[in-house]
């Protein structure tokens, strides 16, 4: 097998034009297979324009985690190449949120929130202001000393969220954040992700396995095979931003998810 490991980043060039836009993210042919053999992701391609919100959805172990992983340069794709036209200079600009807030017990909700600019070498006087403003962005400024395990489930999630925002990024990563949480803290938080995406103008990447909320957040929203894992079907979700909870109670919103339900049925993914 031929291994042809390319993941580039680009910033604005003048390649761009406004008649033809580079995506922010382009996927072109990638494929990953693991040292053991098994085959986790088939060939994918996927363009995600700046500033759109796309969720990925397909059953477990079809490859969902391990392709928004690819994107984040976590791991090298096996084939094929993954292209990142960035929209602003930054020294972090993909951010990253894990299935688990993966927050440091021992220290402080705000320390938690500033790690990634320490890491950077910012300096404090300059940190400690965007941490706060990162914990003001989804409401838990009130709880920048506490501890995690003070916390609701939740609310940790809002300190991984404001974590990730902290420095600014172009892209936004997100793998199952809400799955753990009760229906009613995840609507809320689908609420108030939607308004920081529009916020900060993010493009955004979601894995989910809930129907309803990939229809709910979305601009688009990607169906994936069983493993390995490649792209079935894309469900167009063209209703308005802000969404709100009239969206969700709508004859429309009812229709897509049977669309989307259908396509997951048709892909072998329900």
């Amino acid at each position: 097998m031929q291994h042809n490991k390319a993941v580039h980043q680009a910033s604005p060039s003048s390649s761009q034009t406004r008649n033809n836009p580079v995506p922010a993210l382009q996927v072109h042919r990638v494929s990953h297979t693991y040292p053991s053999g098994t085959v986790a992701l088939g060939t994918v391609d996927l363009d995600v324009e700046a500033g759109e919100f796309v969720s990925i959805i397909g059953p477990s172990g079809c490859g969902k985690s391990t392709l928004l992983r690819l994107i984040a340069g976590l791991e090298a794709p096996t084939t094929g190449a993954i292209s990142r036209e960035l929209a602003r200079p930054s020294k972090s600009p993909i951010a990253f949120v894990f299935q688990q807030p993966t927050l440091m017990p021992w220290t402080s909700i705000l320390a938690n929130v500033r790690l990634p600019l320490d890491l950077e070498g910012v300096a404090a006087r300059t940190s400690e202001p965007l941490a706060r403003q990162a914990l003001a962005r989804v409401g838990i400024e009130d709880f920048a000393q506490a501890l995690p395990r003070e916390l609701s489930g939740g609310m940790q999630m809002r300190a991984s969220i404001a974590r990730a925002l902290v420095t600014e990024p172009s892209l936004l990563l997100m793998d199952e954040p809400f799955g753990a949480l009760d229906e009613i803290t995840r609507a809320r938080l689908d609420r108030e992700l939607l308004a920081v995406w529009a916020e900060q103008k993010l493009t955004a990447v979601f894995v989910t396995h809930s129907l309803h909320e990939a229809v709910f957040l979305s601009n688009r929203v990607l169906v994936m095979t069983p493993r390995p894992g490649q792209i079935a079907d894309t469900l167009a979700v063209n209703e308005p931003y802000p969404r709100d909870e009239s969206f969700r109670l709508s004859t429309r919103f009812a229709d897509l998810c049977a669309q989307l339900s259908h396509m997951l049925i048709a892909a072998g993914s329900a």
